[in-house]
């Protein structure tokens, strides 16, 4: 299983306020509208900031993160350059996002303990 770790920035003309609410209003139903039969989506998880800190450790600079669960690294090429994720995901990610600063780790998760 590979988790995808995507970090989201919004679009410069947005307030972090407005990001979040055309990400969970807008743009998250979208994705429960897509075809399950293109590729296999095993989980999705948004990661919303809630704005706390601790002194002296640096705070990631974006706005959300989204982390997507697929069986392969070639499930998720075939997600990202599908007709659909080109025709509907990416051309609305365009009303919120600053694609320029998005950011994706694929990785294996290792659990230590928990």
């Amino acid at each position: 299983m590979i988790k995808i770790t995507i970090l989201l920035t919004r679009r410069g003309d947005l307030t972090h306020d407005e990001f979040i609410d055309y990400w969970t209003q807008k743009h998250t139903p979208l994705l429960a509208q897509l075809p399950s039969d293109e590729v296999t989506v095993n989980r999705y998880v948004q990661l919303q900031p809630t704005g706390d800190s601790i002194p002296g450790i640096a705070t990631a600079p974006v706005d959300g993160v989204a982390e997507l669960w697929v069986d392969s690294v070639a499930d998720a090429a075939a997600w990202f350059t599908s007709q659909t994720y080109q025709t509907v995901v990416a051309e609305d990610e365009a009303n919120f996002l600053d694609r320029s600063k998005t950011q994706f780790l694929y990785a294996t998760e290792q659990v230590i303990f928990g």
